[in-house]
């Protein structure tokens, strides 16, 4: 079996910013290109890993400040995947100036954050600062801000035909 690395983001309709999916995808495979395939990570595992990216908003059980990753996966054997849950708040998008350049920034810190804390022995803060810079921010920065609803592909949630979201549980 061959393993993979595959980002989700998910959140409630109104705590998510409305991005194109796009910026997972694009994320997924500069991540897998330039970081797990170049340190030998992930790619040729026995695991899948699955970094889930979660926007929220404020309330009493939001203890964290920008970002917050949880203390440990959740794992399914049966299906080798470990799944990683990393928190954003979305209030520093929302007081953002330019809220895509601001949601775009707080995913790549997120995964930073991921990576650096997972494989602190491979992949230090300075390695993925140095990778920011090669982020291809103008393609990025190119997708529409809103996205369609049909574009933002959100984790629980299916468009039906009539573009009413449809929240699975």
């Amino acid at each position: 079996m061959e393993s993979s690395f595959k980002i989700f983001q998910s959140g409630s309709v109104n705590e998510r910013p409305p991005v194109s999916s796009k910026i997972r995808e694009y994320f997924e495979q500069f991540i897998s290109n330039n970081v797990l395939e170049k340190k030998k990570i992930i790619i040729g595992g026995k695991w899948n890993i699955y970094l889930s990216i979660m926007f929220t908003g404020d309330g009493p059980k939001v203890l964290f400040e920008r970002i917050s990753l949880a203390k440990d996966p959740r794992i399914v054997k049966s299906e080798h995947v470990k799944i990683y849950f990393v928190f954003i708040r979305v209030k520093h998008i929302r007081e953002s100036e330019n809220p895509l350049l601001k949601t775009i920034e707080l995913m790549y810190e997120a995964i930073k954050i991921f990576l650096t804390t997972t494989y602190n022995k491979k992949i230090t803060s300075e390695f993925m600062d140095e990778l920011w810079k090669q982020v291809d921010l103008e393609y990025l920065l190119s997708l529409p801000y809103p996205a369609p609803l049909e574009e933002q592909k959100y984790t629980g949630h299916v468009l039906k035909s009539n573009e009413q979201i449809e929240v699975l549980n």
